[in-house]
This record gives structure tokens, sequence and C-alpha cells, in this order.
């Protein structure tokens, strides 16, 4: 269990499509005495890093990036409520090299969901947005290469392992996923946060009421004593269910054996050897 001797700052863990707007909307619906936001589109001075931050956090590019999450921190720093709670799929995207030095009394919900479904779920949001010509969904970075806004750009280190290698945009958002797993680790493990980390099985657990007041008793987070459970769920409209198909399966398979030998190390272990639904996956590394 965490204090609340200063103030508290709780970020996801997590990938898109991973239940990030469900669990906002529970904290907005049931926590006290939290300033709680999902991604903090249109608030002056909280930036929401997707676009080029993720592209100068890729490149290294701290010129750039460090005034961007700085902004942040003071916006953070300024919120009258004792506990700030952002739940972000771009905080590990552009935020995680720097918040060891930047955050303070930090809090982690790491949340962990199927990769396959992730995975295919990400596609289908971007086809999406490609066929609605959603704007603005693309961005031109530093060296005048064009990626989609809520992604990686494809030149992380992982990526760089498959070089050679024609890989399908369903495949391309599985390797994100890992990547993003990647950096979550990293970040517990090299700041020592194992005990400031509250882990969350998506598929089995997230929409557990019981587990979710295991959560905030975690944090030592004023809440109601009856929770409203009637929350967002993002759903991509007019595409259908996430069905992971048999090509999708040899996909996923391919990319799992052919991984680096430190991620598959990374996924065999906890918390994901908890993990239920892809026991296939993993043993197939």
């Amino acid at each position: 269990m965490l204090a609340n001797s200063t103030k508290l700052t709780i970020f996801t863990l997590a990938s898109g499509r991973s239940g990030t707007s469900y669990l906002a909307d529970f904290f907005v619906k049931n926590v006290q005495q939290c300033y709680s936001t999902h991604e903090p589109y249109f608030v002056p001075g909280n930036p929401v890093l997707f676009g080029k931050p993720i592209d100068w956090n890729t490149r290294q590019n701290d010129k750039a990036l460090l005034p961007v999450l700085e902004r942040k921190c003071r916006f953070i720093a300024n919120c009258k409520a004792p506990v700030y709670f952002e739940s972000n799929h771009a905080f590990l995207k552009s935020f995680n090299r720097h918040a060891g030095v930047l955050l303070n009394n930090a809090g982690f919900i790491h949340l962990v969901r199927h990769p396959a479904k992730v995975a295919k779920s990400e596609l289908l949001r971007e086809r999406l947005i490609r066929k609605i010509h959603l704007p603005f969904a693309n961005y031109t970075g530093d060296t005048g290469e064009r990626y989609f806004r809520w992604a990686l750009t494809g030149n992380e280190e992982i990526f760089r392992y498959y070089a050679g290698h024609t890989l399908s945009r369903f495949q391309f958002y599985l390797l994100q996923w890992i990547e993003i797993e990647y950096r979550a680790m990293r970040l517990i493990q090299q700041n020592r946060w194992q005990d400031r980390v509250f882990f969350i099985d998506v598929d089995t657990q997230l929409k557990e009421e019981a587990v979710l007041r295991q959560l905030l008793d975690f944090f030592n987070l004023r809440h109601k004593p009856r929770f409203s459970m009637d929350l967002h769920r993002n759903t991509t409209p007019f595409m259908g269910p996430t069905v992971i198909t048999p090509q999708d399966e040899l996909e996923v398979r391919w990319i799992f054996q052919n991984l680096p030998v430190a991620y598959k190390v990374m996924l065999k272990g906890e918390p994901y050897s908890t993990c239920l639904g892809w026991e296939g996956y993993r043993q197939a590394m």
C-alpha cells in the first residue's frame, strides 16, 4: 500500500486497446480527491504525448522531448488534488526513459491484455481511422518520415531484429505490444518500483469489482462506498468483433518463435506467466 504523504502520481503501463479508457472511467466515477484523466487532448498545459514526442523518444532527441515532459510534470504538480491519475498508452511510448528522474512518488497500474487481441484491435482501429479520413492521423517526424500518430515509429530496436522480413501491419502491432511490455518491465526494474505497481490481467480481472477494490486499497485511494460499474467500453465502431484468424495465429507464432532471447525470457516470467488465454504463445518460444 502506498502512502499519500506527498502528491501521488499514477500512470498506466499499457498498450493501446488494453482497457485504459475503461479504467479511466472507473476512476472518474468512483475515486475521490483525485484528478483523473484518460488522454488529455485539449487540456492546456498537459501534453497528451502522442505524435512527435513518440518519434523524439525513439530517436532520443531530448532537446525537443524534455521541455514537453517537463511541462506535463508542472501541470501535475499544480493540480490541487492529492492524487493525479492518467490512463494513457502514450506514457510508455514517450515518457519511459525519463520517468525515473521526472516523477516523484509515482505509482503504476500495469494492464496486460492478450497480445494477439491487442494487435488485432489496434489494426482494426487504424483501419477505421483511415477509412473515415480522420484529420491529423499522420504526422511528419524530424527526418521527414510519415508516421501514424498513435503508434510507435517502426524504428525502435525490436523492429531491427526483423529487418529483411516483410511484416504485416498485424505483426507490427504485435511487436509494438512486446516492445511496450519490455519498456514497462525495464522501467520497473531499473527504478526498483516493484512495490509501486498493481498488475491486472485485463482479460480476466479488469471488470472484476473485487480486483478494482484491491487496486484502490493498494494505492490507499479514497473512493465511494458503492462502485458505479456502468463504465465506458471503447469498442471500434463499424469494424465488428476482434476475431483472431488462423492466419493471425500463424503470424503470432512466427513472431514469438523468432524473438530475441531477452524478450523471450521476459514473456516466460512474471507477471506474464500468470496471464490466461495465451499460454500457447509462451510455450512456442
